[in-house]
């Protein structure tokens, strides 16, 4: 007799092939305990800044300052600590079948279900999967479902498996180049510099 899917598991309303009878692939995100133990590095230099800061900052009276600088450090720590248990609390888990896509993504532990019949289009990359879709068969209006592959297990076998099931042709990208990557993570840089600035400044 089939046992009732847990409640607490959040891949048991992810029928297996077994059950349903039919071909489907499973992907479900690795937890690294290296990236945790990053995330929980990065939050104690952040804390740590936050008591370093705290004496110097309650001395000079400046309640405006020390809500600020304060603030901002105990702010990337919890989220740090967040991030690093992200993979622990809402797993992301990737479904694909003849009837459609299955996907909850890291940050939006909702699964959400789009069938084939309702895909414009496709963009596969190594790294990011964005899918074209109408919410409604027969309407123009296009809602996008992005899929971060990086997050999930065998994330290097999941654009084969789109390519299986897909009815239509997909659009093929490649991962972005390293000069494209060291940009954005120097404008992301330049951003934390220009909020610390802000707020020291006020």
């Amino acid at each position: 007799m089939a046992q009732p899917p847990d409640e607490y598991d959040p891949y048991a309303d992810i029928v297996s092939s077994d059950t349903e009878g039919e071909a489907q692939d499973n992907f479900v995100e690795q937890k690294e305990p290296s990236e945790m133990l990053m995330c929980l590095i990065l939050a104690s230099a952040y804390l740590g800044l936050a008591k370093y800061c705290w004496t110097p900052l309650l001395l000079a009276k400046d309640w405006k300052l020390l809500f600020n600088i304060e603030g901002f450090f105990l702010g990337i720590a919890a989220l740090s600590i967040m991030v690093g248990l992200r993979p622990y609390l809402t797993p992301s888990s990737l479904q694909l079948s003849r009837h459609g896509i299955k996907y909850r993504g890291p940050y939006w532990p909702q699964r959400k279900t789009v069938n084939w019949q309702q895909v414009e289009k496709v963009y596969l990359s190594p790294e990011l999967i964005l899918v074209l879709y109408h919410p409604t068969i027969g309407k123009k209006q296009l809602w996008p479902l992005v899929v971060t592959s990086i997050y999930l297990s065998d994330r290097d076998r999941i654009a084969k498996v789109f390519i299986k099931y897909l009815p239509i042709p997909p659009i093929i990208l490649s991962s972005p180049a390293l000069l494209s990557r060291v940009i954005m993570l120097l404008l992301f840089l330049a951003v934390v510099i220009w909020l610390l600035e802000m707020l020291i400044i006020q």
